[in-house]
């Protein structure tokens, strides 16, 4: 074998390596994605609950301050029973609202998690298209 022979096989072999931590470091950062959506999933789920109970804490909040003037008012006056409660629709945030958030916060982070595993799958296919060269 020639010295130029010798050179231009070095010169590949450091090629493939390169190419090959290349593709081994892109899989790593697509399954660091995966992960991190994954992550931000758990966050989400956790943050429904405390959202439905902030809907219907202040939905309770309001009736009882409403209710509560309402019979201030009428011991005041003098009419009627003081334990009237009042309906009081379209106070704070709706659960459809929530669901919506929910919702959108879902599909963003499923776009999210689909990027994250063909980013790892190029990565691999990177990783592999150079491992097979050697001869």
């Amino acid at each position: 074998m020639s010295d130029e022979q010798r050179i231009g096989d070095s010169g590949a072999r450091a090629f493939d390596i390169v190419g090959g931590v290349v593709g081994l470091l892109v899989f790593v950062a697509g399954i660091a994605m995966i992960v991190l959506v994954f992550t931000w999933v758990r966050d989400v789920f956790d943050d429904v609950d405390t959202q439905v109970q902030a809907v219907r804490s202040a939905r309770i909040e309001t009736a009882a301050a409403m209710a509560a003037a309402q019979a201030e008012a009428a011991a005041s006056a003098g009419d009627g029973p003081a334990d009237i409660v009042v309906a009081t629709p379209n106070q704070g945030p709706t659960m459809a609202d929530v669901g919506l958030m929910v919702g959108l916060k879902m599909l963003g982070l499923l776009v999210l998690g689909w990027l994250g595993a063909l980013v790892a799958a190029r990565g691999a296919q990177l990783a592999g298209a150079h491992r097979g060269k050697r001869e």
